[in-house]
């Protein structure tokens, strides 16, 4: 039977979780106090490193994929092409 997460565990996933958004999105305004956190919450250095990896990785992944017609019209963007 899988044993509960302490607090603690809890607290350093959730720490991470939070860094690995913020990256995503791109709100470096929020990096220092996640990263105070993350220690706070007993993060080593490394670990915030591979999630800050992982969550470059997930950019550049993402950033490969081309976007259709379709798609950049639901995105709301305002520039008007010509057929």
């Amino acid at each position: 039977m899988k044993q509960p997460k302490t607090s603690h565990e809890t607290d350093r996933a959730n720490a991470l979780r939070a860094l690995r958004n913020a990256i995503v999105e791109g709100a470096t305004w929020r990096y220092e106090q996640l990263v105070s956190l993350a220690v706070k919450a007993g993060v080593t250095d490394k670990e915030i490193d591979d999630v800050a990896h992982q969550a470059l990785a997930a950019l550049l992944e993402a950033a490969e994929q081309p976007l259709t017609f379709r798609e950049l019209s639901a995105s709301g963007c305002s520039a008007h092409f010509r057929h």
